[in-house]
């Protein structure tokens, strides 16, 4: 296996002044020429997850992709998955904590009421290292962008993440009207808690947490953990720490 440090020999300050003058079909072009079956990409099968799906299958069709089921998903998630993956054809590779979803709340009751950093440490950033780990990935793909959040308004398109791998964000530049234009044109779906007000759609471990409906004119990212200074579960962290 090649080293997992490999983002360490490279030049991120070189690469993000390219890359800010390439399409995204052209960095992920790029990624699979350098990294070839060791690259990855991440999706929560969110919101408009279905763009940078399609994106990455157009250039590298059998690329691996990588979710996780935390076992807390809302049903819509789920079914959303399973079409998209029937439809692209996806290579998919699906994670779940260690302990399942039952187990956890036995032992350890609602935490994401009262720590949801924790909860978020052990059903999302544990098996999404693993899986990277396991998967022998040196490169990984995601589909966030700079107008979701004040969070991610000066993210890079590339990055190091919290192993040292490279973590490239091909559709950072890109806004909402670009996402909507591209799914249209490409005849593929919203999510379908879209249409509801769920704009940016993680966990739902119970009604009121995790994930809520968004206010007209808040930012996506306004509707993930309500009530708590947090914006990110953390696998957009440099860090792996509190940070999706």
């Amino acid at each position: 296996m090649n080293s997992p440090a490999i983002a360490q020999n490279l030049d991120l300050t070189a690469l993000n002044t390219e890359f800010e003058h390439r399409d995204a079909l052209e960095i992920i072009a790029w990624a699979a020429e350098e990294f070839g079956d060791d690259l990855a990409l991440s999706s929560s099968f969110g919101a408009d997850s279905a763009v940078m799906l399609h994106l990455a299958v157009r250039v590298k069709p059998d690329i691996r992709v990588i979710t996780l089921d935390t076992g807390f998903l809302f049903p819509e998630t789920l079914a959303f998955r399973d079409d998209l993956a029937r439809r692209l054809g996806l290579n998919l590779h699906i994670y779940r904590p260690v302990m399942p979803a039952d187990a956890f709340l036995a032992e350890h009751g609602r935490m994401w009421r009262s720590n949801p950093d924790a909860c978020c440490a052990f059903n999302k950033r544990e098996p999404f290292d693993r899986a990277k780990r396991e998967l022998g990935i040196r490169c990984w793909l995601t589909g966030i962008r700079r107008e979701q959040s004040a969070t991610r308004k000066h993210a890079a398109i590339a990055q190091r993440d919290n192993l040292g791998l490279l973590k490239l964000c091909p559709i950072a530049r890109w806004t909402t009207k670009d996402v909507h234009y591209y799914l249209l044109e490409n005849d593929l779906p919203y999510h379908p808690l879209r249409d509801q007000g769920f704009l940016s759609i993680g966990c739902q471990p119970e009604p009121g947490y995790c994930t809520v409906k968004v206010k007209p004119g808040d930012d996506p990212r306004s509707g993930r953990w309500a009530g708590f200074d947090k914006t990110e579960c953390g696998l957009h962290t440099q860090d792996g720490g509190s940070g999706i």
